[in-house]
């Protein structure tokens, strides 16, 4: 026959040798492992039984929203997939068919007239044009000319991909899609299999390694591409099998489009899309990928990447895509969901996905770590009892787990109030530690304070910025009066830093507190206390406390003329707004990281929870505050135990609840309501 080239090999097998597709030896040109969508399948019966017949394919590469698009399919044989893009690009649109083989073309070009017909069109939307994928340009495709460009198993056998992939750039307008399925093998084919006359026209020879074919795309234009269809592809010829050994072949559809602003990797900006409908194909959902499915109405976290390639290619006026924000650095799809959920309110950052987390990297469970499990025990006599009389808050601070804000309207009763004071004094505690949210919110909470200082120390936890306004301002005088240790919580010792976690103006207003405080006498050296904390403002650890609170007295004095006694510095827990914080950053798994690395055995001993019981506005018992937001209550009985299991004095030693958050409490120098422990 002579034949020279891979060109007469390809043309001469499914020219001649070829009747149909019961004569190929493998399922590589024809394995459809998924099968093709319902758009596809219901023209499917309106193609003449010829065309169907001799269809050599491997997938379906037909994307929806084609209506009065053009469209270029490379290889189209005898037209199947040509007739199915002519019924869904309707008639205002147009398909053109190239192939280099005549007899194939023959085929396709008999049926034009009456494909046209049993589709209802006045005219055939359809043309067919002899020649080679490699270059376009001699049959008259001209540049920037093309909406979509399908190819079904064709492009390996080409012996000059890269040739294709530029032609393709080439043709397609801006936003235009390159949609096709071929076939990739698991490692690049020696030589004498990619020779091979058989091999290379059953799509075998010619398959290309994954990373190579990566590095083509760059080359051509796409920095980054994805796949819809992605399944593993079965010989089923014994010989040929023996042949290519170790070799894997895989089936994949390729999605890219065409625009500027690509990365080679997923980035994460912090972005989401959500699909609005309006697809006629695809009403109820939109698959961009084979790992990301659009719901219509919901939203989906994407990289940059995604949100670029929607919002450039014809899909765009089905979606909403968020504006790009602060890079996040590497795109992770579970996370990036989970943080977008989180922030909508959709899910909260719970115990499971924390223990899933430290799971998933390889952790010991808190109590595992520690080792001693009597070394989480209680103490035989508890000396605080904290009290949450409020979750409302005038502010709401990016540190807070208990996601405090002025909405909330959780707030302790005044029956539950009474039988605190009756249990501080049946269990005989010394310091009643009165929080919130803002305590000063509280209805009851002046009463509360005073009825508290009878009966021994009481410490106030405030962001002191309520007490500037005329309604609130009375405290400063009952403080001052009644005498607590107050705890005034100030994130950095200027407006910038303060501002970026509290808010507009609450640097100016807590300092102004603390002047009027301070006039009163506290933080002067005596006996009103008034200590400030400093919050860590992302996922790190704080310096050693002696040293934030030199700066902090030093910057304070200098530049705001106040003084204060004592400061504490907190770790952060990684649950409520932080969490959501930590998520959308990308940085949730390094600062769980984070804390159980720099676990401090030194500090497990001094753990608050061992020495104090915490009280819910519900007047449940927790070991500590961050375990109202995980749901872990003290057990009694098997039961939820309530401030009147403390009516009779305080409860027996017992096992402390633990969990990942415990982590932040032993991590560094270890943190507390009170500060660093060690």
């Amino acid at each position: 026959m002579g034949l020279t080239t891979i060109h007469d090999e390809v043309r001469e097998y499914y020219g001649r040798t070829l009747a149909g597709s019961d004569d190929l030896h493998t399922d590589a040109p024809h394995c459809e492992a998924v099968p093709p969508p319902k758009y596809v399948l219901d023209v499917m019966p309106l193609i003449a039984d010829e065309i169907v017949a001799r269809f050599y394919g491997c997938g379906s590469p037909i994307p929806p929203a084609l209506e009065g698009a053009t469209v270029l399919d490379l290889g189209c044989g005898t037209g199947r997939d040509v007739y199915v893009l002519s019924k869904l690009v309707g008639p205002t649109g147009h398909v053109i068919g190239v192939d280099m083989t005549p007899e194939q073309l023959e085929v396709a070009e008999r049926y034009q007239q009456e494909q046209a017909e049993r589709f209802g069109f006045e005219e055939s939307n359809v043309e067919f044009r002899l020649g080679y994928i490699e270059d376009l340009a001699a049959i008259g495709i001209e540049d920037e000319s093309i909406d979509l460009v399908v190819s079904n198993c064709v492009v390996n056998l080409s012996p000059f991909k890269e040739l294709v992939m530029n032609e393709v750039y080439r043709v397609l307008k801006p936003g235009g899609e390159l949609y096709f399925s071929d076939v990739y093998a698991s490692r690049r084919l020696p030589d004498e299999l990619r020779d091979d006359p058989v091999l290379h026209s059953e799509c075998l020879g010619g398959a290309t390694y994954a990373e190579d074919f990566r590095q083509l795309m760059r080359r051509a234009g796409w920095p980054h591409v994805v796949w819809t269809v992605d399944d593993p592809m079965y010989v089923g010829d014994l010989a040929i099998e023996t042949r290519v050994g170790f070799t894997s072949f895989r089936s994949r559809t390729i999605r890219a489009i065409k625009c500027d602003g690509l990365e080679e990797t997923e980035e994460d900006y912090g972005q989401h899309a959500t699909y609005l409908g309006g697809m006629p194909e695809m009403p109820r959902y939109f698959d961009f990928d084979s790992e990301l499915r659009f719901v219509k109405g919901k939203p989906r976290a994407v990289s940059g990447n995604t949100a670029r390639m929607i919002e450039a290619s014809r899909y765009g006026k089905y979606f909403e895509v968020s504006p790009a924000r602060l890079h996040r650095g590497a795109f992770n799809a579970e996370r990036a969901q989970q943080a977008l959920e989180v922030r909508k309110g959709k899910r909260v950052v719970d115990l499971k996905m924390l223990e899933d987390a430290y799971d998933q990297a390889d952790y010991l469970t808190f109590e595992e770590r520690v080792g001693q499990p009597t070394l989480l025990q209680t103490c035989e006599h508890q000396s605080t009892m904290q009290v949450n009389i409020t979750y409302a808050c005038n502010l709401a601070c990016r540190h807070c787990y208990l996601e405090c804000t002025p909405q909330k309207t959780e707030a302790m009763s005044r029956e539950t109030l009474e039988k605190c004071l009756e249990a501080f004094k049946a269990g005989k505690f010394k310091t009643m530690d009165i929080t919130g949210g803002s305590p000063e919110l509280h209805s009851d909470f002046e009463w509360f304070l005073r009825e508290s200082a009878k009966l021994g120390d009481v410490i106030v936890r405030t962001n002191l910025t309520l007490e500037q306004q005329p309604e609130y301002a009375h405290f400063l005088d009952v403080f001052a009066e009644v005498g607590p240790q107050v705890v005034a919580s100030l994130p950095f010792y200027d407006p910038r830093g303060t501002e970026s976690q509290r808010g507009s103006r609450v640097f100016e207003r807590a300092i102004a507190s603390i002047r009027e405080l301070n006039k009163r006498g506290y933080g002067q050296g005596g006996d009103l206390k008034l200590d400030l904390v400093y919050n860590v403002a992302g996922p790190f650890l704080p310096l050693p406390q002696d040293m934030i609170e030199s700066i902090y007295h030093k910057v304070l004095e200098r530049d705001q003329g106040v003084k204060f006694d004592h400061l504490f510095a907190f770790n952060n827990w990684a649950c409520g707004r932080f969490a959501a914080d930590l998520l959308d950053m990308g940085m949730f798994d390094d600062y769980l990281a984070l804390l159980a690395d720099n676990f401090n055995a030194m500090a497990i001993t001094r753990l608050m929870c061992r020495d104090m019981v915490n009280i819910d506005y519900d007047g449940r018992l927790y070991d500590c505050e961050p375990n109202h937001v995980l749901g872990l209550p003290i057990q009694v009985d098997g039961r939820d135990a309530t401030i009147d299991d403390l009516l009779t004095g305080q409860l027996p030693p017992r096992q402390v609840r633990t969990n990942p958050l415990c982590y932040s409490c032993s991590a560094g120098f270890g943190s507390s309501c009170g500060g660093a422990l060690i």
